[in-house]
């Protein structure tokens, strides 16, 4: 591939040695090359309007400037390149303030270099913006929430942003493979059925690891939950309060029902 054909990519995160491992993942296939990379919020903007970038990847937390200055001060550039947001801080609150402001895309940390590349070549490719133009007369804080829970590729950021509520932080690898586990089963409900012989193993396959490491991580992030806060955001989510911690099985079938049912009311709304 020529490089006026690939996709050209700004970073932008206080970590240098993060950024050079984020490059590394971008670049390895060949069809994206980062142009360039920074901690500062306006050398963002700066790189953006003088390399004429396709896609930007950004924390919220900067040396100067945080990035939602940065997805203000783009929106007013009128610039069209595609802003994914990746940060750690991944509360329900940033999430919606992200998107509110233009972000196309929200990640939490640690993420999953496959999953970053899939994400960037479906914005690319007009999947997201294709769903927004198609919501035609809605206000744009309509489309705003369309976009966040109506959206398959956006319930990833919905499900971190209620898992975090919980006290399941992106720092264990239960809470990566709750997350992937709700997503599969909202597309497919099907996937619950058996999930010791199908789920754990099909998610293990994803992360290369074992069926058995899925089961223990799951477990292990849902006592981790019920000693913070997870009983009473389990409360609110269900509908109801359980006295006994819920099997693996019972708490990813209970939010995949919850976050299915949000789904169907958005896509009501809109329709």
């Amino acid at each position: 591939m020529n490089e006026s054909e690939k996709l050209k990519v700004v970073l932008a995160d206080r970590d240098g040695f993060y950024l050079q491992k984020l490059k590394r993942c971008l670049e390895r296939k060949g069809d994206m090359t980062v142009v360039g990379m920074t901690d500062s919020g306006p050398a963002v903007l700066e790189m953006v309007r003088k390399l004429n970038a396709d896609v930007v990847l950004l924390d919220i937390l900067l040396g100067d400037r945080d990035g939602f200055w940065v997805l203000e001060s783009l929106k007013k550039l009128g610039s069209d390149c595609i802003c994914i947001l990746i940060s750690a801080m991944d509360s329900d609150k940033l999430v919606r303030r992200a998107i509110g402001l233009g972000a196309d895309y929200y990640m939490a940390k640690p993420i999953q270099g496959e999953l970053l590349l899939e994400r960037i070549h479906q914005l690319v490719e007009g999947d997201n913006r294709e769903m927004q133009e198609s919501i035609g007369s809605s206000t744009k804080e309509e489309a705003s929430i369309y976009v966040m829970e109506g959206s398959y590729h956006n319930l990833e950021a919905d499900i971190s942003a209620t898992l975090s509520r919980m006290g399941i932080s992106a720092s264990i690898k239960g809470y990566h493979f709750i997350r992937r586990a709700i997503m599969m089963a909202v597309d497919n409900e099907e996937v619950l059925i058996g999930i010791t012989k199908g789920l754990y193993p099909d998610i293990g396959k994803l992360f290369k690891t074992s069926a058995s490491k899925v089961e223990r991580a799951i477990r292990h992030a849902i006592e981790s939950a019920w000693k913070k806060n997870g009983q009473q955001v389990y409360f609110e989510v269900v509908g109801y309060l359980t006295p006994d911690k819920p099997t693996n099985g019972q708490f990813i079938a209970a939010l995949t029902e919850y976050f299915r049912i949000r789904q169907n009311e958005v896509s009501k709304k809109i329709s």
